[in-house]
């Protein structure tokens, strides 16, 4: 087995329990709220990473911080309206609107830039769009507030990206995830604490889900990405990682939640829109790279 499909096989194991994760956290905010899960999950992370590769902590420096707490505050926003979003959508749906951050990224890049978006481009954030406006907005033309946080997660998320980007260059990645962890973990407790009175039900599914979430969906997840995405080609993850809403539709409907028509044609538009968008930006690259 070659190098690069091992990492393809590993990436594709990191997707399938990433969209196991949208279920997950929707049957754990049964027992916990938003605040208090986004606060455990991430802070346990961190410590556990940190306890972990303690050793490194000796070459930390003002560059890895500043670029850690930058991205954790991303982090943070973007799971705040993910899991509050949760409260009020359905794991398939907030998947799908998840993934959106794929569509997001070119938007702010030309915003930033000052760059009108390409045809390909224009064409995915056309098709997403149509498909968020037919499983969000209702006969009342009033979109869901459920489906409208989850939006907000996926620009939060599409910042997160852009700021990796710029800031993870000659940095330990492993001291970045860590710190990253644990500055969104402190962040959630301010209002897990103030709003929540840091709340949970401890139970068998509830300690079964945090388990999971943290180390699966966190840190086992980061550092399969981290290690093996090096040794595959962008397109190849590119296309892997969209088949996280995809799985998280499966792992939903497992779980018993129902997708009608609509929300299937929404879904399906909106994949194809983050399907357009990859396959131009990563064979773009790939071609400048070579």
């Amino acid at each position: 087995m070659t190098k690069e499909l091992k990492a393809d096989l590993s990436l594709l194991l990191v997707t399938v329990v990433w969209g196991a994760s949208f279920p997950i956290i929707s049957l754990t905010l049964k027992y916990i709220h938003p605040y208090s899960f986004i606060a455990i999950r991430y802070f346990l992370s961190g410590a556990i990473l940190a306890i972990i590769f303690h050793k490194r902590f000796k070459h930390i420096n003002k560059k890895t911080v500043n670029a850690a707490v930058i991205i954790g505050i991303a982090l943070f926003l973007g799971s705040v309206f993910q899991v509050v979003g949760l409260v009020y959508t359905t794991p398939s749906k907030s998947g799908f609107i998840t993934g959106l951050y794929v569509v997001v990224v070119p938007i702010i890049m030309a915003v930033m830039y000052k760059v009108i978006p390409d045809v390909k481009t224009t064409m995915g954030i056309i098709f997403a769009l149509i498909g968020l406006g037919v499983i969000s907005i209702d006969s009342t033309l009033k979109i869901n507030p459920g489906d409208f946080l989850t939006l907000l997660c996926a620009i939060a998320f599409a910042f997160q990206i852009i700021l990796v980007d710029k800031y993870i260059k000659d940095v330990d990645i492993i001291l970045v995830t860590c710190i990253e962890t644990l500055v969104a973990g402190i962040l959630g407790f301010i209002p897990a604490v103030v709003v929540e009175n840091l709340s949970f039900t401890i139970n068998l599914t509830f300690i079964f889900c945090m388990i999971f979430m943290v180390l699966f969906c966190t840190i086992g997840a980061y550092m399969i990405q981290n290690k093996m995405q090096p040794y595959t080609n962008p397109t190849h993850a590119a296309i892997i990682f969209l088949g996280e809403p995809v799985f998280g539709a499966i792992f939903s409907m497992i779980f018993g939640d129902k997708l009608t028509g609509k929300t299937l044609a929404g879904c399906a538009l909106i994949l194809l829109g983050m399907i357009i968008i990859n396959i131009k930006n990563n064979s773009s690259s790939e071609i400048l790279e070579n």
